[in-house]
């Protein structure tokens, strides 16, 4: 008789699971008090890599005996059914109801397939945090095919250090060291004057919370764990601990900012470890805090978690119009809750379970045995699947193949200068034909009072005419437009009331690259010529970068058109933008903002980019804050 191993379920840990999907959904929710809830994928990570290496871990003093076909069958089992059940289903539904997103679908989905999106995000420059064009439904799968890749190496890595190296002490202080070097590899790979994406797609620059959870179940060994009692003292101290490190993991969730440099220097190292000691903790037999997690919703969200986490970003992207992502609406979200709980529950009892308990084979056995001519004695998940899975086949081979075509959008331009410089000779001209017509001297006594009348209205006339302020389009010598994709919008208008306006706008310009593009044009940098930035949709900046900026042009006037991007970063952008206003006296800030409030005509589908009223609106926003600028500094000499 075999003996068995000393393992039990731990309750609390589906608790922890429902804590981190919940945070993850109202992240994406865009709830304003959930910034930081992205986090709870790091949390998923370090409880995976807890629980996959104390499953591979051999009990004390016996030797590492893996069978890799059956834990990665097993894997298999636990993984793939839900989440290519997922993919087939979301393609299948943009084939249908939202081919504007089937071009990007095809390759996403291959990927996802293979579990390779991260990699794929990365190649493609896809953004985690920020996009103007609808967002891929299946975005979530990235954090899926950095564990499946680890899944698939991590056994024979941990074979191979328990084979090399013997005691556990040694390999424990391995992996950290690995862990660390995968932080540090982080901190050098991410730019803080860009999009954090790279490193937080990566399997490199991400696995060192995976392998936390790796030399958890090392110095921490879930089988190991006495279930006898400890002293008050020591349970007072593991509870204090416990409820205090949930407590500020929590208080992470609610308040870092997912630009926030710290976290790509160390910050997400540091949540790593903080998730390990509440797992710690959790494991521990004697703490009140797995008691509390253990609470039966939590639990079933727990152990539902990863059906959750599969259908709720496509539910929330798919259901929601794209100008509202940004904007949760309390109806939209308690029906979308409803969907994702019930679709998640379907998966479990349907699909994952069977399949986990009784394997592929014996899943599939019962549809081999349709008879179609006994239609009604099948049970119901048989006629289900005899109907639907033959229809999503169809379905979505017709739309990977391009039988059935995605929409065709009309391409856009990502790059545009225009330079036309305003001649210097002009004014000069002018001068000349105004001396041109100033009437001859006449020797005659008689016209001579006459010609000294005339010239002397005209004089007045002259004095009048320079007192009045000129219209922008005239006052500046030269006006110079640098931005971003907004900018491309207005630019045909900005040509209309200035026809001499240079313009540099790009797609995605943040701020820091546009003091790289504005050193092309310092020749700009003179009395009376005037520079419009348009900068701050694509992200938050760097306050130094926003003082480059005006130092380069301090002796024109700087015109700042504010933002109105259903982003996380539009209020620290707006305020910025401001503030600088405030301090710089060349400085105007244009509050496209407030117009745009008032205004939600002006704006395309993703709630930033304009149409051609909303581009005219703007541009004539922008010549009415110069021209009171202009005839403010009249007024003031």
């Amino acid at each position: 008789m075999k003996k068995k191993t000393h393992t039990h379920y731990i309750t609390g840990l589906d608790g922890l699971r429902a804590i981190a999907v919940l945070a993850v959904i109202a992240y994406h929710f865009r709830f304003d008090w959930a910034e930081g809830g992205f986090l709870g994928v790091s949390l998923f990570f370090v409880l995976s890599g807890y629980l996959i290496t104390s499953t591979l871990l051999p009990d004390q003093n016996k030797s590492m005996k893996l069978d890799l076909k059956k834990f990665w069958v097993g894997r298999a089992r636990r993984l793939l059914p839900a989440s290519y059940a997922m993919i087939f289903i979301t393609f299948v539904w943009v084939v249908l109801f939202h081919q504007n997103l089937l071009s990007v679908m095809r390759g996403d989905a291959l990927a996802s397939l293979f579990y390779v999106s991260n990699w794929w995000f990365i190649f493609h420059e896809v953004s985690y945090f920020d996009s103007f064009a609808a967002p891929s439904p299946i975005k979530n799968l990235w954090s899926l095919a950095i564990e499946e890749q680890f899944y698939l190496l991590w056994p024979l890595a941990l074979t191979a250090l328990i084979y090399i190296f013997k005691h556990r002490a040694t390999v424990s202080k391995i992996i950290f060291l690995g862990a660390l070097l995968s932080c540090l590899w982080m901190s050098l790979q991410y730019d803080p004057n860009g999009d954090p994406s790279r490193v937080y797609y990566g399997t490199d620059t991400r696995s060192f919370e995976l392998l936390i959870g790796c030399w958890l179940a090392l110095v921490w060994p879930m089988k190991r764990l006495s279930a006898k009692k400890l002293s008050p003292q020591l349970k007072q101290t593991l509870n204090v601990t416990s409820v205090g490190a949930l407590v500020i993991l929590l208080l992470c969730m609610f308040t870092i900012n997912e630009y926030n440099p710290f976290l790509y220097i160390g910050g997400l190292f540091l949540i790593a470890l903080l998730s390990a000691v509440v797992i710690a903790c959790v494991c521990h037999p004697s703490s009140i805090l797995s008691k509390w997690l253990s609470w039966k919703p939590l639990r079933w969200i727990g152990t539902r978690s990863y059906g959750i986490y599969l259908w709720h970003y496509p539910i929330i992207i798919l259901t929601t119009p794209l100008d509202q992502i940004a904007a949760p609406q309390l109806w939209r979200v308690l029906l979308q809750l409803i969907a994702i709980f019930a679709i998640a529950e379907v998966s479990y009892r349907f699909l994952e379970q069977p399949i986990r308990k009784y394997g592929f084979r014996a899943f599939f056995k019962n549809f081999k045995k349709i008879n179609p001519l006994k239609w009604k004695s099948l049970n119901v998940q048989c006629r289900v699947g005899a109907a639907f899975v033959p229809l999503v086949a169809i379905i979505f081979i017709a739309g990977m193949t391009g039988v059935v075509k995605g929409e065709e959008q009309e391409e856009k331009p990502t790059e545009l200068v225009i330079s036309q410089e305003n001649s210097e000779d002009q004014p000069k001209e002018e001068t000349k034909e105004e001396a041109s017509n100033v009437p001859e001297k006449n020797d005659s006594s008689e016209e001579a009072p006459e010609e000294n009348t005339e010239g002397t209205e005209e004089v007045e006339n002259e004095a009048e005419k320079q007192a009045e302020p000129l219209p922008a389009a005239e006052h500046y010598n030269q006006i110079l437009a640098i931005g971003d994709s907004l900018m491309l919008d207005v630019a045909p208008s900005l040509q209309l009331r200035f026809p001499a306006i240079t313009i540099d706008a790009k797609v995605g310009r943040q701020v820091h690259q546009a003091v790289d593009v504005s050193q092309q044009y310092t020749s700009f940098n003179q009395k009376g010529n005037a520079i419009i930035f348009m900068l701050g949709t694509n992200g938050f900046f760097r306050e130094k970068h926003l003082d480059e900026l005006v130092d380069l042009f301090s002796e024109a006037d700087i015109y700042l058109v504010n933002t109105k991007v259903p982003r996380s970063w539009e209020e620290d952008v707006n305020k910025a933008l401001l503030e600088k206003a405030e301090v710089e006296d060349h400085v105007t800030l244009v509050d496209w903002h407030k117009l745009g409030e008032n205004h939600p005509e002006y704006f395309g589908g993703d709630g930033v980019h304009v149409g051609k009223t909303g581009a005219e609106s703007l541009a004539e926003l922008i010549e009415t804050e110069m021209n009171n600028y202009i005839e403010a500094s009249i007024e003031e000499k």
